[in-house]
């Protein structure tokens, strides 16, 4: 037995619906590796239950599985927002949403995420007031734009839950990567080095606490101060 089956047989059991999105992501999706996936995804509802929020953001939705899985722990009147910038997702990912448990509870916004954070009248699809919990999981290039973006949203004492923050190890050893050759676009390399410049903002903003935490991927931990 691997070191995450023993993990996954000792945490709180995978709920069917949960379970079975895993299964038709697999199916289904090329690169199902993205999807949150059962440690993560129950870390997030502990999260979301510790914290009670009533506002959550959500930047990168993909098949919805972090959505639903923070949604299962939200109390009765909160809502979580999330958005997925690809549109050939949405077929796949809204019935999913949509057919949960925790559809009430979700509202899934189609579109670039740093215009719907925009201060003007787009914002309104967000609804008003502060955020209390952003888990962010999109596009690596732009995580300090990101960053930047939700935390003058976020309340004083919530969190951002920032994912893939040490991209198989590579943060450590860049030479690992290929370097981002001139007139190409090297998607890989562009995606490490904007993990990495957001890790050394992150390390230096006194605005915030942070700690990484070593789990799948690298999940960053940040309160706002």
């Amino acid at each position: 037995m691997s070191v995450d089956d023993y993990i996954e047989s000792h945490i709180e059991p995978e709920h069917p619906y949960l379970h079975a999105l895993w299964r038709a992501t697999h199916l289904h999706l090329n690169y199902p590796r993205m999807a949150s996936g059962h440690l993560q995804g129950q870390l997030l509802r502990m999260l979301v239950q510790m914290m009670r929020p009533q506002r959550v953001l959500e930047l990168g939705t993909f098949t919805g599985y972090s959505a639903l899985s923070m949604a299962s722990g939200l109390e009765p009147g909160a809502v979580l927002h999330t958005i997925e910038v690809n549109d050939e997702q949405e077929d796949f990912t809204r019935p999913w949403i949509e057919k949960s448990p925790w559809a009430d509870r979700i509202q899934l916004h189609i579109g670039d995420a740093l215009e719907i954070l925009k201060p003007n009248a787009q914002f309104s699809r967000l609804g008003e007031g502060l955020f209390d919990f952003v888990f962010i999981d999109a596009d690596k290039r732009h995580y300090v734009d990101y960053y930047e973006a939700v935390l003058p949203r976020l309340r004083p004492g919530g969190v951002i839950l920032a994912d893939n923050t040490l991209w198989s190890g590579q943060v450590t050893d860049p030479s690992t990567s290929p370097p981002v050759m001139e007139g190409r676009d090297n998607a890989k390399s562009s995606q490490l080095h904007g993990i990495m410049a957001f890790n050394d903002i992150v390390a230096a903003d006194s605005r915030v606490e942070k700690v990484i935490l070593p789990l799948r991927d690298g999940l960053t931990l940040i309160r706002k101060k």
